[in-house]
């Protein structure tokens, strides 16, 4: 993972934008693939892991891995769904103090409600580098790591990053069938170039990137 300026977030938008351009019938797969995958909610987590995987490997190599994506999501898949689930309780729990705080007027419910929605943004955001990194060949503990430490060293510019994907979720919702045609294709690269940096002709020159032998490595 690379530190980024806000700067370097703008670049890595229009880098991420370009990409899809250059890409775009194999991101548009990605993203049906991702929407399609992502309906029953639960399944969130290893649908956007698989679609980090996949992007990575095009990115990389100019054409998507399959056998590195499905690797990933079966050594990779039960934690997804759990880390997925951390923002979502929090989600749930601050709806819930909220609802209670207009039925009661109690100050102590609207504190607890903005202090998880608080907790469910910021570990929403922790997700982000995480899978990032599990999808380069991370193991589990290192990737968790290394998203905290990411993300606290670039603060400023993982809000900017968080703030960029929901401009692009809201532009394509707007247009609704261009969210399932191109809202992961473009925000999942638009992430993939801010966390990573842009891709490289040797893939080993980007540090803790190896798509195939990582893969298969027991942790």
């Amino acid at each position: 993972m690379r530190s980024v300026n806000t700067k370097g977030v703008y670049q890595s938008f229009i880098a991420a934008t370009e990409f899809f351009y250059e890409n775009g019938p194999r991101l548009i797969v990605v993203s049906v693939l991702w929407f399609l995958c992502s309906l029953p909610v639960i399944t969130l987590g290893p649908a956007t892991l698989a679609a980090y995987a996949a992007i990575a490997t095009l990115r990389e190599g100019y054409s998507i891995d399959r056998t590195h994506v499905v690797a990933t999501v079966k050594r990779h898949g039960v934690s997804a769904v759990l880390l997925t689930g951390v923002p979502l309780v929090f989600l749930i729990i601050s709806i819930l103090y909220t609802r209670q705080y207009f039925v009661a007027d109690s100050t102590l419910t609207l504190a607890l409600g903005v202090v998880t929605a608080y907790a469910a943004g910021y570990t929403g955001l922790l997700l982000i580098p995480a899978f990032i990194a599990i999808a380069t060949g991370d193991s589990l503990e290192t990737a968790i790591r290394g998203s905290v430490r990411w993300t606290g060293q670039n603060a400023i510019s993982a809000v900017m990053m968080a703030m960029g994907t929901f401009l692009v979720a809201v532009v394509t919702g707007l247009l609704t069938i261009a969210f399932v045609l191109v809202f992961a294709g473009i925000a999942f690269s638009f992430h993939l170039e801010t966390v990573l940096g842009p891709p490289t002709d040797d893939p080993t020159e980007i540090e803790g990137w190896s798509p195939y032998a990582d893969t298969r490595r027991e942790e």
